[in-house]
């Protein structure tokens, strides 16, 4: 009995490696390739794609609009005949066709966009394609080691100018600026804040593109609207000055508390920001010394404290964790954005900046708390027609985040509007977006892009350089836009006379998130200040020890600037010290010979134009 039972376990164990050797590639990895011919089945792009669909509908002759349509066995039989008909076209196996991976997060939408990347390298190159997500690859350094030792993604994700310029140096980034002139998926085709996530200067100074942008990220103000409503206070519709926004903030806040509610007027404007947008900048015009000590920062800072201390508008870290906790918020209290936008959510704060990305989560919160019961108490009373028409809606709204990120059709948005009592209107989110106020009153953001980048070493270079031109693509671009994955980076596919372009048609309440405001914003914006002499998240790790000293008031805005220079210049100074790479840059920049002695500031200050640029 013993050996019969080691004999069915081999025997077993034997065919569950053939299973995963043969099997499970043929049905995971091909499958979205098939769909890929099948979505193009109604208007056959090119003679390849109509050569392939003719030959498998003689093979197969049941209709079929997707593989997901059928049942596993009956599925095994479509893809069989497939790859027979695929064969009979092509004489090479479906199998043998190139599979591009993509180092990107876990955002549903990725499949849904490679899906489209599949379509769309079908019907331009009439020639299949498949593409992977890697959601496990993110660290850029890691991802570097990988591509040197020649086993990195074809395709790597990366966000802002500092992440890029690692890639470039390390000889890892596709140089594709006469590809993307030649293709038109150049420097020219984005916002210009984008510019910098794609692009850098090569040692003679001429700009290089190695990237695409796959999409725009930054924050804008979110307020409830019924909130402004109540206190009688006129919505924002044109930028405005922080001022103007304490006042505002303190009869929303005062508003709440005489209605017995726990309410603060405006979070999640961050100290930075601030003194960016009153004009603060942390380098001169050659980045070689910092100047971040400035009256603009020092504004900037003051204009922050003043809102937690002084006007008492906005909370202190303490007492929005104290808010979160008590309020029964699932999220992690110490984490100050995350605290904020819950708080936003739940109604305790009356403005709150925060990304396009947050869609998701506050039409969840529409959706499973409002709309669906106001759905399902309508269907108690309701027949025939109108009994199908509420079904259809719930249908339409689905029951996971990524089910509302698919547009929703005028006749289920009709239906909510019908079933929506005033009780029910009252509980949704209903978002109102502004400009972030700035102490000038002129809008100011900063903006960067996440990027794909085609891996220099990669066998598949020519189609990663492929999939950098389909994201300057229309189909790519307004997904997008309707999957409020913030917005797309390519300027004549994000705006029409109504507002982001798709069209997004957002759930009740949140109508705003398709508020031409997103795209005025970005005109508004630029990349993040970089340096050679010190990296970026080394700056941040430096300012950002002195942004909580200043946060919990424990030192002053004129404190909190001079620390930052200080810190920031003495870690360039020791960077430059002990670096001869950079000294000898840094030598050739200034036209000045370093003096380890001597304060970095004190160094570039003679002759130099550029110290008042932060005001």
């Amino acid at each position: 009995m013993r050996w019969l039972i080691l004999a069915l376990v081999a025997i077993w164990s034997a065919l569950t490696v053939v299973g995963y050797a043969l099997v499970l590639p043929d049905t995971t990895r091909d499958e979205p390739v098939v769909n890929a011919y099948l979505a193009l089945a109604a208007d056959p792009p090119n003679d390849h794609v109509r050569a392939v669909l003719k030959a498998f509908s003689a093979e197969y002759t049941k209709p079929i609009a997707s593989l997901a349509d059928l049942d596993a066995p009956e599925r095994a039989r479509a893809m069989q005949a497939f790859r027979h008909a695929y064969t009979s076209i092509t004489s090479t196996p479906l199998e043998s066709i190139p599979t591009l991976v993509w180092s990107t997060d876990d955002n549903p939408a990725r499949s849904v966009q490679c899906d489209l990347f599949r379509r769309w390298h079908l019907a331009n190159y009439a020639e299949p394609i498949n593409i992977l997500p890697d959601p496990s690859n993110r660290d850029a350094t890691k991802t570097i080691v990988q591509c040197i030792a020649g086993a990195g993604p074809d395709i790597i994700e990366s966000y802002g100018p500092s992440e890029l310029q690692q890639f470039v140096a390390a000889g890892v980034a596709m140089d594709v600026t006469e590809e993307a002139h030649a293709n038109a998926f150049d420097t020219a085709r984005v916002f210009p804040t984008a510019i910098a996530s794609m692009a850098a200067e090569n040692q003679s100074g001429e700009l290089r593109q190695y990237a695409f942008p796959c999409n725009l990220g930054y924050t804008v103000l979110f307020f409830h609207r019924d909130m402004f409503q109540a206190a009688g206070i006129p919505e924002p519709n044109a930028p405005w000055s922080i001022d103007q926004a304490i006042e505002v903030a303190s009869q929303l806040a005062d508003t709440g508390r005489s209605a017995g509610q726990r309410r603060v007027g405006i979070m999640n404007l961050g100290a930075w920001d601030l003194a960016l947008g009153a004009g603060g900048r942390f380098f001169n015009e050659s980045a070689t010394c910092c100047i971040y000590n400035s009256p603009a920062t020092v504004a900037g800072f003051k204009a922050y404290q003043d809102m937690m201390y002084v006007h008492r508008v906005m909370p202190t870290p303490a007492e929005a964790a104290s808010m979160a906790s008590s309020g029964g918020a699932a999220m992690n209290a110490t984490a100050e954005s995350a605290s904020a936008s819950s708080l936003f959510a739940a109604k305790v704060t009356a403005m709150y900046v925060g990304g396009r990305w947050e869609y998701a989560s506050l039409a969840s919160r529409n959706r499973d708390r409002v709309i669906r019961p106001a759905l399902q108490r309508g269907l108690q009373s309701a027949q025939g027609d109108r009994a199908a028409e509420m079904q259809a809606a719930l249908a339409a709204l689905g029951t996971e985040i990524h089910d509302l990120l698919t547009p929703m059709p005028q006749a289920v948005r009709s239906t909510i509007e019908s079933v929506l009592t005033a009780g029910d209107r009252a509980k949704l989110i209903n978002i109102g977006v502004a400009h972030v106020p700035t102490i000038t009153g002129e809008p100011f953001y900063t903006a960067n892009a996440r990027v794909a980048i085609a891996n220099r070493a990669s066998p598949n270079a020519k189609y990663a350089l492929r999939f950098l031109r389909f994201l300057a693509s229309e189909s790519y671009n307004e997904q997008i836009n309707q999957t409020f994955d913030s917005i797309c980076a390519v300027p004549e596919f994000c705006l029409d006379e109504n507002g982001i372009s798709g069209p997004p048609n957002p759930i009740n309440g949140l109508e705003q998130f398709d508020s031409p405001i997103f795209v005025d914003a970005v005109q508004h914006a630029m990349p993040d200040e970089l340096s050679p002499f010190i990296g970026r998240a080394r700056l941040g790790l430096l300012a950002e020890q002195v942004i909580e000293l200043l946060t919990s008031n424990d030192i002053s805005p004129a404190e909190a600037a001079r620390l930052c220079e200080d810190r920031i210049n003495k870690q360039m100074h020791a960077n430059i010290t002990r670096d001869d790479l950079l000294r000898a840059e840094w030598e050739r920049i200034t036209d000045k010979t370093f003096d380890p002695a001597r304060p970095l500031r004190e160094q570039v200050e003679d002759g130099i134009s550029d110290r008042g640029a932060s005001g």
